[in-house]
C-alpha cells in the first residue's frame, strides 16, 4: 500500500511539472543576429517580408555596430513600393502580462516621401494560437526621415503581452513612396 501511495504521489509530481510552461526570463534579448554580425556570410535570420524591384541589402561599408547594417533602398519613383525586413521569434514566450520593448537605430541617405506622410518605423506583431487577434505594436520617428540623418533610436513597446501568443514577428519598414537609402542596425527585443 505504502509503495503504491509513493508511486501516485510521484507521478502526480511528474504530471504537475510538465504542465508547467517555462516564459522567458525578463530582460531577455530574443532576437537572434542583433548587430547582424553573428554569421560571416549571411544576416540569418533576417529575410526581406517580399522582394520585388526593391532593393534589399546589406552594407558592409555603413554600419553602427558589428560590421554590417541591412538597408532598403528604393531608387525609383515607380517603383517606391513598401519593403519590410523580418525575424520570427518561436522560442520561449514572455510571461503574459510583461512588457516587449523593441530598439532599433535607423540611419538615412537622400530620403525623400513623396507622401508627407509616411514613415519609416518598427514594429512588433504577435501571432497568438488560433481563433484569437493579433497584437501589434508601432514605433516611428515624429519628425519626417527627409534627406540625410544620422543614426537615430526607435523603440517600439508592446505591453500586457498576451497569454495565448504562439510567436513574434519583428519588422523594419519602409513605407509606399519614400525613396533613398535606409539602413537598420543593432536591433534587440527584450521581454520586460
Amino acid at each position: 500500500m505504502r509503495f503504491k501511495t509513493i508511486f501516485l504521489v510521484l507521478v502526480t509530481l511528474l504530471f504537475v511539472s510538465c504542465e508547467e510552461e517555462e516564459f522567458a526570463p525578463r530582460g531577455s534579448q530574443l532576437l537572434l543576429n542583433p548587430n547582424l554580425s553573428l554569421y560571416s556570410d549571411n544576416v540569418f535570420p533576417w529575410a526581406p517580408l517580399i522582394p520585388n524591384e526593391i532593393q534589399f541589402g546589406v552594407s558592409r561599408e555603413v554600419f553602427l555596430t558589428g560590421n554590417r547594417s541591412l538597408f532598403v533602398e528604393n531608387k525609383e519613383r515607380s517603383t517606391a513600393n513598401a519593403a519590410t525586413w523580418t525575424q520570427t521569434y518561436t522560442g520561449p514566450m514572455p510571461a503574459p502580462g510583461s512588457t516587449l520593448e523593441l530598439m532599433a537605430f535607423v540611419k538615412g541617405e537622400d530620403v525623400v516621401d513623396l507622401t508627407a506622410g509616411g514613415r519609416v518605423h518598427i514594429g512588433i506583431k504577435v501571432f497568438p494560437f488560433e481563433n484569437s487577434e493579433s497584437r501589434n505594436a508601432f514605433a516611428t520617428n515624429e519628425q519626417l526621415f527627409q534627406g540625410d540623418f544620422d543614426w537615430f533610436l526607435l523603440k517600439a513597446t508592446l505591453e500586457n503581452f498576451p497569454k495565448d501568443a504562439e510567436k513574434i514577428q519583428v519588422r523594419l519598414f519602409v513605407p509606399d513612396l519614400t525613396l533613398g537609402k535606409v539602413y537598420f542596425d543593432e536591433i534587440n527585443l527584450f521581454a520586460r
